[in-house]
């Protein structure tokens, strides 16, 4: 088995714009960084045997580089083009199966995504995915790669298992706190402060929050 990762971020600019009322600029800069980073790290620790991070922005390109993992350019064309373009990267790079995985996951751990994987057993096609909190897609393991099309945005929780369903495809569904938590409110950064001893990555991201509030 080749496992690889797919991260997709967004600029920095523009990232978690819903933020901006308690975030400095440079507060949401660190945090997309700094959750990022813990994303990468939790991979580089689990079984995933690669890594393609997606962007625009040339901060994200150094990190990913100093991470030693793959970077590509995102086109102009949306979410789920610039997924599927590093989902084909990878496939490119002899990977028989991806993990799309948001950079925005602050508890994520090793431990998610080899459980993940473990649950996608041995079968030649099967879908795990794992919801968000609000009925997106925070984990979508794909075995092969292009197995059914990427369909992320409102809903795609349960657009991912209507797709596989449509054609036979096996589906599971992990369900984790840690994988269905992400940052898009205020609400979310008080229960990630309020979750802060639960993991070193946790304590260090809210770190950043504490010194950037506006």
């Amino acid at each position: 088995m080749k496992a690889y990762a797919v991260v997709p971020v967004k600029h920095i600019a523009s990232s978690k714009s819903r933020l901006a009322t308690i975030l400095t600029p440079e507060g949401r800069k660190r945090l997309t960084l700094v959750m990022l980073e813990n994303v990468l790290t939790a991979i580089r620790n689990s079984v995933i045997q690669g890594t393609v991070v997606v962007g625009s922005d040339l901060c994200v390109r150094e990190l990913a580089t100093n991470a030693g993992v793959v970077f590509i350019t995102e086109e102009s064309r949306g979410l789920n083009s610039a997924i599927e373009d590093s989902i084909k990267c990878c496939m490119q790079r002899g990977a028989d199966s991806v993990l799309v995985l948001p950079a925005d996951i602050p508890l994520l751990s090793s431990t998610d995504i080899d459980r993940i994987i473990k649950l996608a057993g041995n079968a030649e096609s099967i879908v795990v995915v794992s919801p968000s909190k609000n009925g997106g897609t925070n984990a979508f393991y794909l075995r092969p790669p292009n197995l059914i099309p990427v369909s992320y945005g409102f809903g795609s929780f349960r657009r991912h298992i209507r797709y596989a369903c449509a054609r036979d495809i096996p589906v599971k569904v992990y369900h984790s706190f840690s994988v269905a938590f992400d940052i898009d409110s205020q609400e979310d950064l008080q229960e990630l402060l309020e979750n802060s001893g639960t993991t070193l990555s946790a304590q260090r991201i809210a770190k950043v929050l504490r010194r950037n509030m506006a």
